[in-house]
């Protein structure tokens, strides 16, 4: 029964690891927290004659309701490359978290996520507290300093210090000048920059620490599992990347009693708390479900098996791995894209239906109702992320890798040429929930897929290595899609370079096999 186990607590760390996916829900309550109100000039003129005590420089004057639209955008576009940084720091992280795990196995690391992942949303939800920013600062410096104590080693290694005496010392001036330079930068910065602060610390708290916390328990349940289940690789894997993906369902849908959703709407509760409540439940759900995790007793191969087991360096080495890396970042950058943006993608589309066909302007509440309603999206697109893992990875057990990757990028395809034409919430909540089926498929194929073509003993730090290309899709796509809103005002052309990547993808998936083929022959 102990492989059973180790499927429950995989899917209960997942759970937890798969909010990532709703961060989309934090932006405009960040916003409303983090910045001044956007009005007009003539609203601004409209409250001076109604209130003496009217003050300006409490808002962001602009000179119509364009420039309030485009000011928030632009502000919530800084925002969302909270989410950007988070994705980065995951795939990199994974790349030291599938060494560790192939090494001590998969109960270490995934405590370790914990521990992080509850670490930074703690300290978000103080971020309101100057001892906090100055604590946040020293701690960046500290890792400054330490980042060229390891260049510094890296650069000199042994030296016999008799004979260099500046080797002896230069780790101690290196630590001085960071330190000095840390309170120079605190005394004058830290503090005094307004939302420039919030920002800083969200990107290094729910993007930086929670993101290395992902990293580092995401690999453990995929790793533990491929070993228990050498026959059923795309099915245990879809599994357990299912939890990642149904955790966003539970975080975002207001109906449900635990989500964040609807935890905004309860009451006083701010955005604030939302972090300070999420990090304790990371730090104690996934530690719980890390207690499950183990390998097997020794290693579980199926019978006529040819996979030859490959290390990382190795694998570096074959262009096998920059085919499927290529493949992994065209199939995130689609899937991040849609999904860091979303709710407000959403939202914007329904209002712009409904200005459509109305002959006056659209009332505050309306408006307000019609974005707020742009959350069932992301909820459907959660769900169907955790269906397309499960199906995808067992329909690529039944008729190969190949014809699965194939399918699901030409399918994904289709979905981002036609995506920017939704514009009711049935034809939205249809176009996220395909894009998500087909965007979780990745997470099942994937892994599968390097345990496939290299191996499984070494698959932790194998697949770490392959998920690099989806961090770098993450800021891609956030980036992208953020470029073509401010500079067209539609994410148009951001959609349609995502969608032409995708048949690139499943290009390459076919030349892949061709090449192994004629390898083998």
């Amino acid at each position: 029964m102990n492989k059973y186990l180790v499927l429950i607590g995989a899917i209960v760390v997942q759970l937890i690891l798969g909010t990532v996916y709703g961060y989309s829900i934090f932006w405009s309550p960040l916003n409303d927290t983090i910045f001044p109100p956007a009005i007009t000039q003539v609203r601004a003129d409209e409250m001076a004659a109604a209130n003496e005590a009217f003050d300006a420089a409490a808002y962001t004057v602009v000179a119509d309701e364009e420039a309030v639209k485009a000011t928030n955008d632009s502000q919530k576009a800084k925002l969302k490359y909270g989410f950007s940084i988070c994705i980065l720091s995951f795939a990199l992280t994974m790349v030291i978290a599938g060494r560790v795990q192939d090494i001590k196995g998969p109960r270490f690391p995934a405590i370790v996520g914990a521990v992080l992942m509850g670490t930074g949303f703690v300290i978000a939800s103080m971020m309101n507290s100057p001892m906090v920013l100055y604590i946040a600062h020293a701690g960046f410096m500290g890792a400054v300093a330490l980042v060229l104590l390891m260049l510094f080693h890296a650069l000199v290694g042994r030296v016999d210090e008799d004979e260099v005496p500046i080797v002896r010392y230069a780790p101690l001036a290196i630590i001085t000048a960071v330190a000095v330079a840390g309170v120079l930068l605190g005394v004058n910065y830290v503090g005094k920059l307004g939302e420039q602060d919030s920002i800083m610390l969200l990107y290094g708290t729910i993007g930086l620490l929670a993101g290395a916390g992902i990293g580092f328990a995401y690999v453990c349940p995929i790793a533990a599992l491929v070993k228990w289940f050498p026959e059923h690789k795309g099915l245990v894997s879809g599994l357990a990347v299912a939890g990642f993906g149904f955790g966003a369902y539970i975080f975002t849908h207001k109906t449900l009693p635990f989500s964040a959703e609807r935890f905004l709407k309860t009451g006083d509760n701010t955005i604030t708390d939302l972090f300070l409540w999420h990090g304790l439940v990371c730090l104690v759900v996934v530690t719980v479900g890390a207690m499950m995790l183990s390998n097997p007793p020794q290693s579980i191969a199926p019978a006529g098996s040819a996979s030859k087991d490959s290390h990382w360096q190795d694998t570096l080495k074959r262009p096998a791995f920059y085919v499927i890396w290529l493949m992994f970042f065209s199939g995130a950058m689609a899937g991040l894209m849609v999904i860091g943006i979303l709710k407000g993608f959403a939202g914007d589309q329904l209002v712009a239906a409904a200005e459509a066909s109305s002959e006056g302007p659209l009332s505050a509440e309306l408006i307000k109702e019609l974005k707020d309603n742009g959350v069932a999206a992301v909820g459907w697109l959660a769900i169907f992320n955790a269906v397309g893992r499960v199906v995808w990875g067992f329909v690529s057990d039944r008729i190969g890798r190949t014809i699965a990757f194939v399918a699901m990028f030409v399918f994904q395809a289709v979905m981002m040429f036609v995506l920017a034409g939704m514009q009711t919430e049935v034809s939205l909540a249809v176009a996220a929930s395909l894009i998500g089926f087909n965007f979780g498929g990745n997470f099942a194929l994937f892994p599968s897929a390097t345990a496939d073509l290299f191996g499984a003993k070494n698959v932790g730090a194998n697949y770490g290595w392959v998920f690099t290309s989806y961090g770098i899709a993450g800021v891609v796509g956030i980036a992208a899609g953020n470029y073509a809103k401010v500079e067209t005002g539609s994410y148009e052309t951001a959609f349609y370079v995502a969608g032409v990547l995708c048949l690139v993808s499943a290009a390459l998936a076919l030349g892949l096999t061709v090449t192994r083929k004629r390898a083998a022959a």
